[in-house]
């Protein structure tokens, strides 16, 4: 069974339940700590009792990236459109990973690349996004979200790519999985013209969210 990385479907569940275990394991360690030197020195006012606050920072912050992740998850792409995406991508049925965040291979040219469970933030408002595809410099998204702002959503990832340097990238965020799919089976039929320009642009976009 492959790990689940960013990008992958079930990427915001998984991970939000890997940083609730990280959270309790920090504290648990400072009040551990804690515990300790009051038992050896029979007092708090001992040297352990510093390095358990101290440990509290990193829990602390690890604790927020809980919260956010909490936040994010009821965003993430449901089953029924991850179906739907992989009859297109792996119409044989293949669990493939069909995006690549390493920069290595990731099969034939004809295989959509394609990532999932995309919480993009920015300083404005964060843009929840359930699924993205890039094929020849087309980058296509889907976000069901009643008070999701496409128009400022594209104009975001637009303002992000030209300042890594992609120009000339088509964007299109659709609200309707029937559109987003006929989408997907149209650039499907496009052969690839610079596959390693569609992996970097989507790797950018991992870069951009939780």
């Amino acid at each position: 069974m492959n790990r689940i990385i960013k990008g992958d479907f079930g990427y915001l569940e998984k991970q939000m339940h890997w940083e609730l275990i990280k959270t309790l394991i920090l504290f648990a360690s400072s009040f551990g700590v804690l515990l300790i030197g009051i038992l050896i020195a029979g007092t708090k006012n001992n040297l352990l009792t510093i390095v358990a606050v101290l440990g509290l920072l990193p829990a602390a912050k690890e604790l927020i990236t809980c919260i956010m992740f909490n936040k994010a998850k009821k965003y993430s792409c449901p089953q029924r459109l991850y179906d739907a995406v992989q009859e297109i991508v792996a119409p044989d049925g293949n669990d493939i990973k069909d995006h690549d965040q390493e920069g290595t291979d990731v099969g034939a040219e004809d295989i959509l690349l394609v990532v999932y469970d995309l919480y993009m933030t920015s300083q404005e408002k964060d843009y929840p996004i359930l699924s993205m595809c890039c094929h020849n410099k087309t980058l296509i998204g889907i976000a069901d979200w009643e008070k999701f702002d496409y128009k400022k959503a594209e104009e975001h990832i637009r303002i992000m790519l030209k300042q890594n340097g992609h120009k000339n990238v088509a964007i299109k965020i659709f609200s309707e999985q029937e559109k987003y799919i006929s989408r997907m089976k149209e650039l499907k039929e496009q052969k690839a013209e610079n596959r390693e320009v569609d992996q970097a642009i989507l790797r950018l976009m991992l870069n951009l969210t939780l």
